[in-house]
């Protein structure tokens, strides 16, 4: 029963507007995976075990159960959020804290540290995660000024 595949049905605006929000914000999942986690979720939160515990990393959400891995001088070090804390080697470490205890140097965290929420998942570069979550403008063009303002920033 554990690995059985069972059909669910999805109203089809939701269905697209799920397809929609996946699509804007650079989410390769499908909307059947996201379904899934979202019944998990429901389910955790009913027993008890809510699954928006988690550690927040600027505008970067890592739910429970996320896996850290940075490569260091050709090994692999791992860290894991655990509630709303990430823990590495039995301490609570913050990500920037956790590099500089790897590599005994100031860098920066999001080019170095790659991210799996899930087994299911790859492993992703975590400034590509910080650039995928951010919340792009409403309006069209309600951004101008500050697009503009780039665009002099070289002159």
């Amino acid at each position: 029963m554990e690995n059985e595949a069972f059909g669910w049905r999805v109203l089809g605006p939701l269905y697209l507007d799920l397809s929609f929000v996946l699509q804007q914000s650079g989410d390769t999942r499908k909307p059947e995976e996201v379904i899934a986690l979202a019944v998990k979720s429901w389910l955790a939160e009913r027993r008890g075990n809510p699954a928006s515990r988690g550690y927040q990393w600027k505008e970067l959400f890592l739910p429970h159960g996320t896996e850290l891995r940075m490569r260091y001088l050709g090994i692999d070090y791992y860290a894991k959020v655990e509630n709303d804390k990430i823990m590495y080697a039995g301490e609570i470490v913050t990500p920037r804290d956790w590099c500089l205890m790897v590599t005994g140097t100031v860098r920066n965290a999001w080019r170095d540290i790659w991210i799996r929420r899930s087994v299911n998942e790859c492993w992703t570069h975590a400034a590509l995660w910080r650039t995928a979550s951010k919340v792009r403008p409403v309006l069209p063009y309600a951004d101008r000024r500050q697009r503009q303002r780039r665009t002099t920033d070289y002159c």
